[in-house]
């Protein structure tokens, strides 16, 4: 007769056979021998072929015990193997022949009240097994027994009905009013269920009677009073110290499965239920003023089963970055960004409060790290520390700032507390930076402001750009004006890891002063015998003379390129003319050529108009989708370098510096014929610096300060002897293959959703389109953008992602078939509505783009520099659109008169397609002389626009 296990029995063998699995060899002490009947019931199980472990058990004799292990003990392999010793325990063990065996395996123990508690638990009501339990002469055949009898009981009625579902389906339908919430209408079948949750979460009496006002409750009633109980054991076992509240005191004492249950029944109520959820969270809070009035940041856990958990740990983090507690604060956000706090998802502001204060208190802890100190006992090692210390400190500055600026907005909890905290970060930064400029200023009086020649700006061309084009591949030189070296440690991240590429990233320094005059000029080989020979006009820096010509400007700076590594041609493009051509034209521009310089000023451009903080990230984007258009074409070796840094400052920067009168300095240099001290400057004659022919004292700020030039600054400088104005990146990449990639193609689908928080919100999807391109390796995460296609002064600010993407560099990563949902603002030169596009902003799939049904508001914010408004809108009568040649060219312009700007899209639909559209390109200039209005040609983020200026008569 085959050998069958009692339900008490059945959990205890399965817990066992879990045990062996893991641990191999067992041994099980049995001190008050509960179970050696059901150990005799495992062996017979065994011979039977029913068990995959093998059972000895002591019975009297130590050598017949040692003999039937023998074989199962011996050889490499060994077999699962449960041994039970009853009558011992830990102290007596070690005195008997089986303590090596003991050492090797190991211990096992399982009182009996356990026992019956973990294998009832969540099948019959709490208090019903501690009755059982209280009862004397306890066996585990008792507890079969009982268990069996009790499990017994749900064979007719509601409770079959119940027997097979889990509490989550129970739940479900109560909340749906499904076929249970009938049922209970019935007082029998409600006590049923009742029951039934009572056995599954330990729902005690007294909290179901406090939970419920009716007599008769509805079938909501039950599922809030299930879920205020499974929330409250949530709470008190992720809690680090024994609740306060009385309620909430005997949930300490819950066993493990039941809070497992209880557990994850939360969590459910959390994804699929989340209004309810809040509603019961919110109540069930309201219950427990005791416990939010005693509870400490410290106390909890890693869950916030309530509000008031959330609202403790933001107040305590905006305290530790008081206290320059960094890492409190940003483990903090770290956590609960991480993991998607409930409160964080359902509330976007709070998450935006939370993103500010990780990295305020990443910019404290790089500050911290880096030292109030350089340290350096010469240029290399000072260029040496900002690498590897100080840089880290500026790119969490910028990114700080950048967030605070998308961000920061009055609607965000404690708003008051959090901006002063930034404010603190911005001044503790400052500080941060004046003092290592201070050093860097000093050690450069001490020791020359010019490197060795490795290091020096001057040589850069020769020593790393004109080695990589002597033979016939072409080379792609991309200067960027302004680029940190700490932005262009994101791009080397981002592309480091391309398959078959050699990437190296590093410094040199800038030449003084750091302006674009000196650093652009000099990026070109005009240096003779290590020596500079400078155009100067009033104080300003005009360019370098050659041996030939005279450097200063695009053109005389491909010429000396183009001189230097020769080669049939030497093309010069911006970055968004590489942007604005498809691979085709792109080969055919650098065809025969050596090196193709790329030159970006996008950077300077936005930052000297104030618009920095919301274009450096796109910038960053731009640049590496030309590097991967470029490699496409076939470019396999590229230097990615600039002419200069910048200081980041803001309003709460100190007064600035006077220097004689104000018109005379720059606002971070000037050149002068005097050569005199003045208090907080430094002093170098230009000749000092390897300049020829100069005469003159170049002389700067020895701290971040700016001079006063009678006029607003801005919070974008450069021009002074800092390190993140001199420091200058070189990022080289050769790639040893040509780039493959994927055909696919793939469409983002999107639809507008009610804003939160001032911030507008959309929500969209990336598919693949079809399935018959080639794959290589696929895109699970495609990069996109968004724009506004009708206005290109309209900035998009990105906030914040929830699903299926993530915000990185100012771009939304998206992973291809989630849904997301994207938070964002846009701010323009005036108020008004503007259609978005989500778009692709690289080059690495063929993803097309979407606008979006509808318009959102646009925030006027002109920036300082920034340009007006165009004029007023055109009159509807144009008779001067009859001097235009044919009727596609008159219909570009009438769209131009009548709305102030036109895409090349919208362009080539008028003119009949690509082909009408470059013979209008190519005669563009002659067309526009003949509309009383002037007309610009705008790139943004890759998209050609026309633009009119001014207004028409």
């Amino acid at each position: 007769m085959s050998v069958e296990l009692g339900p008490v029995s059945a959990a205890l063998e399965a817990d066992l056979r879990t045990w062996v699995r893991r641990q191999g060899l067992v041994l099980w002490l049995d001190i008050d021998n509960h179970y050696s009947g059901f150990i005799d019931r495992l062996a017979r199980l065994r011979s039977e072929g029913s068990l995959p472990y093998e059972v000895q058990s002591f019975r009297g004799s130590h050598l017949e015990l040692m003999l039937a292990l023998e074989p199962l003990c011996a050889g490499v392999e060994k077999a699962p193997l449960v041994v039970h010793l009853p009558g011992f325990n830990e102290e007596t063990v070690p005195q008997t022949p089986l303590l090596e065996l003991y050492e090797a395996g190991v211990r096992y123990r399982k009182s009996l009240s356990t026992l019956v508690m973990e294998a009832a638990a969540g099948q019959v009501r709490l208090e019903q097994i501690e009755t059982f339990l209280q009862q004397d002469g306890l066996t585990l055949d008792a507890a079969d027994a009982w268990l069996a009898a009790m499990l017994g009981q749900r064979t007719a009625g509601l409770a079959s009905v119940l027997e097979p579902m889990s509490l989550p389906v129970v739940i479900d339908d109560l909340l749906s009013t499904g076929f249970l919430a009938k049922r209970i209408a019935a007082p029998e079948d409600r006590e049923v269920l009742w029951e039934r949750l009572a056995a599954w979460t330990g729902l005690s009496p007294a909290w179901r009677a406090a939970c419920l006002t009716a007599d008769t409750p509805r079938a909501e009633d039950m599922a809030f009073t299930v879920a205020s109980w499974t929330l409250g054991v949530e709470y008190v076992h992720d809690l680090r110290r024994p609740p306060v509240a009385e309620a909430l005191c005997p949930l300490s004492a819950l066993p493990a499965p039941l809070v497992k249950t209880c557990r994850e029944l939360a969590e459910h109520l959390r994804t699929r239920h989340s209004a309810f959820y809040r509603r019961t969270a919110d109540e069930t809070e309201a219950r427990l003023p005791d416990e939010v009035e005693a509870v400490r940041a410290e106390d909890l856990g890693k869950i916030d089963t309530f509000r008031f958990e959330d609202e403790k740990v933001l107040k305590d983090a905006l305290v530790a970055l008081g206290e320059e507690r960094w890492s409190v604060a940003c483990q903090s956000a770290d956590r609960l960004l991480g993991e998607g706090s409930f409160w964080l998802r359902e509330a976007p502001a709070r998450q935006s409060a939370w993103q500010l204060i990780g990295d305020a208190a990443r910019l404290g802890a790089s500050i911290a790290t880096a030292g109030p100190k350089l340290s350096a006992e010469s240029l290399e090692d000072a260029l040496a520390c900002y690498v590897h210390r100080g840089a880290a400190v500026d790119q969490a500055h910028r990114h700080l700032e950048q967030r605070r600026l998308a961000l920061l907005y009055p609607q965000l909890p404690e708003f008051e507390i959090l901006r002063a905290r930034l404010d603190g970060l911005r001044q503790l930064w400052r500080r941060w930076a004046d003092g290592w400029a201070r050093d860097f200023n000093a050690l450069c009086k001490a020791h020359g402001f010019v490197p060795p020649t490795s290091l020096q700006q001057r040589t850069l061309f020769d020593e790393v750009v004109r080695p990589l084009t002597q033979d016939s591949e072409t080379t792609a030189l991309v200067v960027v004006d302004g680029l940190r070296f700490e932005m262009a440690e994101e791009l080397y991240r981002a592309m480091s890891d391309t398959p078959a590429t050699t990437p190296h990233l590093r410094a040199r320094l800038a030449e003084l002063p750091t302006v674009t005059e000196v650093g652009m000029n000099v990026l070109a080989p005009v240096a003779d015998r290590g020596r500079l020979r400078p155009a100067l006009d009033q104080g300003t820096i005009l360019g370098f003379s050659t041996s030939a010509f005279r450097v200063f400007n695009p053109d005389t700076r491909k010429r000396a390129m183009h001189d230097r590594v020769g080669g049939p041609t030497c093309p010069w493009l911006t970055l968004d003319e590489v942007l604005n051509r498809d691979i085709a034209g792109i080969k055919l521009s650098v065809a025969r050529a050596r090196l193709v310089v790329i030159h970006s000023r996008e950077i300077d451009e936005a930052g000297e108009k104030g618009a920095g903080l919301a274009v450096f990230d796109l910038v960053l984007q731009k640049l590496r989708a030309a590097w991967r258009l470029l490699r496409e074409a076939g470019v396999r070796r590229f230097v990615i370098t600039a002419d200069h840094g910048f200081l980041l400052l803001d309003e709460s920067a100190s007064a600035a510096q006077p220097h004689g009168r104000k018109v005379d300095p720059s606002r971070r240099h000037v050149i002068s014929l005097v050569a005199a001290d003045h208090p907080g400057e430094v002093r170098v004659p230009l000749a000092d610096l390897g300049y020829e022919g100069a005469e003159g004292q170049l002389m700067f700020p020895e701290s971040t300060a700016v001079f006063d030039t009678g006029q607003q600054t801005g919070n974008f400088v450069h021009g002074g002897n800092s390190l993140q104005e001199r420091v200058i990146p070189v990022l080289t990449l050769v790639h040893r293959t040509a780039a493959g990639g994927s055909t696919l193609r793939y469409t983002v689908t999107a639809k507008p959703l009610e804003g939160v928080g001032g911030m507008h919100c959309l929500e969209a999807t990336v598919d693949v389109a079809d399935q018959h391109g080639l794959d290589f390796g696929g895109a699970h995460e495609v990069e996109l953008g968004l724009r506004a296609p009708e206005a290109p002064e309209v900035q998009a600010e990105l906030c914040q992602t929830r699903g299926g993407a993530r915000l990185t560099t100012g771009a939304i990563v998206a992973t291809v078939g989630q849904r997301f949902e994207l938070f964002f603002r846009l701010a323009g030169t005036t108020e008004s509505r503007a259609l978005v596009e989500l778009h692709h902003s690289g080059a690495e799939a063929d993803v097309a783009p979407c606008v979006l049904d509808g318009r959102f508001a646009v925030n006027a914010t002109r920036a300082a520099g920034q340009e007006a408004p165009v004029g007023a809108r055109v009159a509807p009568s144009h008779p001067w659109l009859t001097h235009l040649p044919d009727e596609g060219v008159r219909r570009v312009f009438q769209h131009l008169a009548d709305h102030g700007a036109i895409t090349e899209t919208e362009a080539a639909a008028m003119l009949g397609g690509q082909r009408g559209l470059r013979r209008f390109a190519v005669r563009f200039e002659e067309y526009a002389t003949k509309a009383p209005f002037a007309v610009r040609i705008d790139v943004v983020a890759g998209v050609k626009r026309y633009v009119r200026e001014g207004a028409s008569s």
